[in-house]
């Protein structure tokens, strides 16, 4: 082969190479414009856009919806779609061909952290902790009454101590003033703390027999016994079960069924006043907050009630209903001492 057959053939070479890279510019830059075409939905209004789907040649769940429903078309009528196209500058090209090439969206520093370190990609990323620092109103925990080893931080009561569970007792109360299972409930919660080094105490005391309605009037003469008593005490709980369905308290909690837990708030009544209630929410909303974080399901929330139920007493003080009657014995303690793990970190982070 000659020089100049030579020299032919390299030039056609580099024709080659300058024609498959105008074909592949061309590519990126029409393929960036067909991806980043959004379609608009704007109101009639004019007050709200968002943002929507392509449409597709398929019936959407809401045409079948209206067909089925004539009255529900009339309140929902499709929106006149507005085509909006990016703004085509060099920036834009550059940021499609990276993209095209690499996966990396130079515009999200996350996709560059995951390519120059791929176990990113499989790592979740984990809701942020709660503590008590993010929270207002939070009381503060006594750290001399935390710090003294022996002392009981946690105190619990029961103010229906006849509450029991049909599936393991055969009775939702136990009658004529004996001990219900929810004491057992609360026994099993002051065992869990101890084995994590919570110091605990559980008063016993009937308050629901002679009169079941002056059971509050009761408890709260045993609770400020038990805070005279003992002056550590840093939280103080009435334990109780709902009065609910079995499908509408129970969760499914590490694979096991569970009695699902209701914090109950009292916000007291002009002739009741509550001076702790916002304490004692914020207090209930760190455990909501925990128990959503580590068991998902297990909290039905808390409920906001118009009375006292001698929260007035302490400002750490709550009411929790954990399962109802339809629930077994087994899946209430289950849930409880799911519930002193949770109180335990929040004692621990506080100290």
């Amino acid at each position: 082969m000659t020089r100049r057959q030579r020299r032919q053939q390299s030039d056609k070479k580099i024709l080659f190479v300058c024609v498959a890279i105008v074909m592949i510019c061309s590519l990126i830059f029409w393929s960036y414009l067909e991806w980043s075409e959004e379609t608009l939905a704007v109101s009639n209004s004019g007050h709200n856009t968002f943002i929507t789907e392509k449409s597709s040649l398929l019936p959407k769940w809401r045409d079948i919806l209206f067909s089925g429903v004539p009255g529900l078309a009339s309140t929902a009528e499709a929106q006149p779609m507005v085509k909006v196209k990016p703004e085509i500058t060099l920036q834009n090209i550059l940021h499609g061909a990276v993209l095209f090439f690499t996966d990396i969206d130079i515009r999200d520093w996350r996709t560059i952290l995951k390519a120059e370190m791929p176990i990113m990609a499989v790592i979740k990323t984990s809701p942020p902790s709660v503590s008590a620092i993010s929270l207002p109103n939070f009381p503060k925990f006594d750290p001399q009454n935390i710090l003294p080893k022996g002392k009981p931080i946690v105190g619990v009561y029961h103010t229906h101590t006849a509450e029991s569970f049909i599936p393991s007792s055969g009775v939702a109360h136990k009658p004529g003033g004996q001990i219900g299972e929810i004491v057992n409930v609360g026994g099993a919660l002051v065992k869990k703390l101890e084995t994590l080094g919570i110091p605990s105490v559980q008063n016993k005391t009937i308050h629901d027999y002679p009169s079941f309605m002056k059971a509050y009037g009761a408890s709260e003469l045993t609770v400020q016994k038990m805070l005279a008593e003992n002056p550590s005490l840093q939280i103080v709980l009435d334990i109780h079960r709902d009065a609910d369905k079995r499908e509408n308290s129970t969760a499914i909690v590490n694979g096991v069924p569970a009695a699902k837990i209701t914090i109950v708030v009292a916000t007291g009544q002009q002739d009741l006043p509550q001076p702790h209630w916002q304490q004692n929410h914020a207090f209930a909303k760190l455990i909501d907050a925990k128990l959503n974080q580590y068991y998902p399901g297990l909290s039905k929330g808390i409920l906001l009630v118009e009375w006292r139920y001698n929260q007035h007493l302490h400002p750490r003080a709550l009411l929790i209903e954990v399962g109802c009657q339809e629930n077994s014995r087994e899946e209430a303690e289950r849930s409880i001492e799911f519930l002193g793990d949770v109180i335990a970190q929040i004692i621990a982070e506080s100290n």
